[in-house]
């Protein structure tokens, strides 16, 4: 069993990333989980940026010590442990005992210290006492006395954590401020890694604000370090029985807490790489147990590194050079810095407050909103804020809301007072700034030459149909300006083709997910839009984007999304989106979703960096959206029409019981597009159009209401649902469920013997996702497409 094997792509790629362990060498969760953080901020910075920073940074603190003659101050640390149990007695099982916890960050201690007498000590000529102390915290983030310092139990109401879930859901509701608090989750952290292996804990590394294209605000939800339970404290110092064999020295935390603190692994993740520590000799890969004597890239190996992977009683070193770079880290990483003031431990004397804030955004669009947090130390009971340009323009709540409603660069005042006293005025000019533009827009991450890429090593396409039966592709959005509302898109096909003697009403489905899923993948569907195969077919034909409105305004709450196309196999037709060529795109932006269901980057899974040709309709106002209750027909049926977005509706076409209102019925003989005009508030797009297919053949007079029709409810539903189909059709009837592959879930035979066929279906066994639910009867094939849950 030996600690996680680093992946070289991942630490060669930017300075907010994350590492990681587990408990068999050759497997890498960590591109997993540094991915989440450059999906959400795809404008950080390379790896090689922050190592320049953090270079500059140590020669500049070495000239200051040597000039002065100081010696380093020793600084201390506070730290909350998140004990997350499952409802355990304190003390049993995952909720451990504030003793085992007590263990563990005397360990941290007794590493970062070298302290002679423990197993943290060494007499190696370039061992180094980090000089950080680790504390435990007294007060919680409400000022308030802990019942047990440094320690915060959380019943998560579940057995064991994946890393999503942990980064998704459990962090973002349980951290507290990672600028006055280092936040640690021990968990039970079940999850095999790919290929085998089990996770020990992962770390995100330091932000860097002042480096080009980084933002100042990182991610603050997530930042800490994850322990497994088995593997926290110590269990020379205790009676910890949970805890496993080889890693319960308390040493997993050591490596983390490196990681957290800027350090690499010690062999640089690659043959011989480069740890940037000129005093920790390079080797060809991680170590495994104890190895002492081990030699590689031409010399001895220092096994006893906490930043390699050896077991924990083999571990007692930490370099100068590393120690260099932790000192360097304090001091340009704002969110470490910031904890040497927190003042959470008691050990420092109540003083007058000290104000400092941060904002969710420094940019934001005209009638925008920002949100600021109260970041001041010395516990304040009082704020006074000062908003120019904002609405309101003066607020005494701690973490208010600014609405933006002129376009400027503006300045933000923040005084706070406790009882000992009130802070200096923190004033912080031009910290705002408010566009004039983009109320409405059209944002694409498209950029380069027009290309249709063929699946690598198969047959079929990348961003299509393939070989390897992919169930999806997708384009993320971050939606760095925070836009609500999503009208439509315009996607650019390169290719359309329609399988031999294929029905003619087969469909294209455009969908939208929010961007929550792993590694801001693709999450929930928030919306989807059926297109017909010949408008594509046409819109290639003639060499112009599918232009796409979807029924009704699809909800962004301002956070990032995704838009793309579902792959169904079981037609036989063939789609494939346009890509920029490979290598063009700035950002990996590009998702598939495989045959497993699973989503993964192009960049990550393929190697291959490009974007889609799509283009979002998005805005902070509404548009006029338009759903019809059927795309194709039979001449003389009906079918209604349906408008969203404005608060009068006035339509145009042939065939309709009225002009005016909300929802109209039409009864067209032949293929009509309806356009439907809104007004009567502010709007981006005042006009949509949608088309009606009506089928060759005869019209049926007076009959207007037996529709032929193929209906599915609920849609979307937890597996259970009613499958109606109304047409004057009678005989044998199939009804099959198809998986987005094609393959065949369900088939039932049944006798259609009435206008109207009513069967149950029950999905619930299934997994969640998109499936096809089929009806055949005579030479005749109807398909609607389903969500469950």
């Amino acid at each position: 069993m030996f600690r996680l094997l680093l992946c070289l792509s991942v630490v060669v790629i930017l300075g907010q990333s994350v590492q990681a362990q587990t408990l068999k060498s050759g497997q890498c969760a960590t591109m997993e989980m540094d991915s989440a953080l450059r999906a959400r901020f795809p404008q950080l910075g390379t790896l090689n940026d922050f190592e320049r920073e953090l270079q500059l940074k140590m020669i500049e603190i070495k000239k200051r010590m040597a000039s002065s003659r100081q010696t380093a101050t020793v600084i201390t640390i506070p730290v909350v442990v998140h004990i997350v149990h499952n409802g355990e007695p304190v003390g049993s099982g995952r909720n451990i005992s504030a003793a085992q916890v007590q263990a563990q960050l005397e360990t941290l201690n007794e590493d970062y210290r070298r302290k002679a007498g423990t197993p943290g000590f060494n007499s190696n000529a370039v061992g180094a006492d980090i000089e950080i102390e680790f504390c435990s915290a007294v007060v919680n983030p409400q000022g308030q006395n802990m019942a047990e310092p440094g320690i915060d139990r959380y019943n998560g109401n579940r057995a064991n954590w994946n890393t999503s879930d942990i980064d998704g859901v459990l962090k973002p509701s349980t951290y507290w401020n990672p600028d006055k608090y280092y936040n640690i989750w021990v968990v039970d952290l079940n999850e095999v890694v790919a290929g085998g292996g089990q996770l020990l804990g992962y770390a995100q590394f330091p932000s860097q604000s002042n480096l080009p294209g980084i933002p100042a605000a990182s991610p603050a939800s997530t930042d800490g370090v994850v322990i497994d339970y088995r593997s926290f404290g110590n269990a020379s110092k205790g009676n910890f029985p949970t805890m496993r064999p080889t890693y319960n020295l308390g040493r997993t935390l050591t490596h983390e807490t490196g990681h957290w603190l800027g350090l690499r692994h010690i062999w640089g993740d690659a043959n011989c790489g480069d740890d940037f520590c000129a005093d920790t000799p390079p080797q060809a890969s991680a170590s495994s147990g104890c190895p002492t004597g081990r030699v590689s890239c031409g010399g001895a190996n220092m096994v006893q590194n906490y930043m390699d992977y050896s077991n924990d009683a083999c571990m007692n070193i930490f370099t100068l050079n590393q120690k260099d770079r932790i000192r360097a880290v304090m001091e340009i990483s704002p969110r470490r810095n910031s904890l040497l003031t927190a003042n959470v431990c008691g050990t420092q004397v109540v003083t007058r407050p000290t104000s400092n804030f941060q904002a969710n955004t420094r940019k934001v669009l005209l009638g925008g909103q920002v949100r600021f947090s109260d970041l001041s130390g010395g516990f304040p009971t009082k704020w006074e804020w000062t908003f120019e340009g904002g609405t309101p323009s003066t607020s005494t709540e701690q973490n208010p809301t600014v609405t933006y409603a002129q376009p400027g660069k503006f300045k933000v005042t923040l005084v706070t007072t406790n009882a000992v006293g009130q802070s200096d005025p923190l004033v912080r000019t031009e910290y705002v700034e408010v566009l004039n533009q983009g109320l409405c827009a059209e944002i694409t991450n498209f950029s380069g030459t027009p290309t249709v890429i063929r699946e690598p090593g198969g047959t079929g396409y990348l961003a299509g149909q393939n070989s390897k039966k992919a169930q999806a592709v997708s384009e993320f959005f971050d939606n760095t300006l925070s836009y609500n509302n999503l009208a439509g898109a315009s996607l650019k096909f390169g290719v359309a083709k329609a399988a031999k003697g294929a029905a003619t009403e087969s469909v294209v489905t455009v969908t939208v997910w929010n961007g929550r899923g792993f590694q801001n993948g693709p999450g929930a569907i928030l919306g989807q839009k059926d297109v017909p195969l010949r408008v594509i077919l046409d819109d290639v034909a003639n060499n112009r984007p599918t232009t796409v409105t979807f029924d009704r305004n699809v909800p962004l709450f301002g956070l990032s999304y995704h838009i793309g196309i579902t792959l169904p196999y079981a037609a036989g037709d063939t789609v494939a989106l346009v890509t920029s060529k490979n290598g063009e795109s700035l950002f990996a932006t590009a998702w598939r979703q495989n045959q497993k269901g699973d989503w993964l980057r192009y960049a990550d899974s393929l190697g291959i960096n490009v974007s889609h040709n799509i283009t979002a309709r998005i805005g902070m106002k509404p548009s006029v959206q338009v759903a019809s209750s059927s795309v194709f027909i039979d001449p003389g049926q009906t079918v209604t029409l349906s408008a969203t977005g404005a608060s009068v509706f006035n339509w145009t076409g042939t065939g309709l019981n009225t002009t005016l209102g909300p929802q109209v019925v039409a009864q067209p003989t032949q293929t009509t597009s309806y356009t439907v005009s809104g007004s009567g508030v502010d709007l981006c797009t005042a006009q949509a159009v949608v088309q009606v297919y009506v089928r060759a053949g005869t019209v049926t007079a007076n009959n207007p209401l037996v529709e032929q029709a193929l209906s599915v409810t609920p849609n979307p539903s937890d597996g259970q649902m009613t499958v109606s189909f109304s047409s004057p059709l009678k005989g044998a009837l199939v009804l099959a469920v198809r998986n987005l592959n094609g393959v065949e879930i369900v088939r039932q035979a049944h006798q259609k013997t009435a206008d109207t066929f009513e069967q149950s279906l029950n999905l619930q066994s299934a997994s969640g996702g998109v499936y096809f639910v089929e009806v055949r009867i005579g030479d005749q094939v109807f398909r609607k497409r389903v969500v469950k849950n």
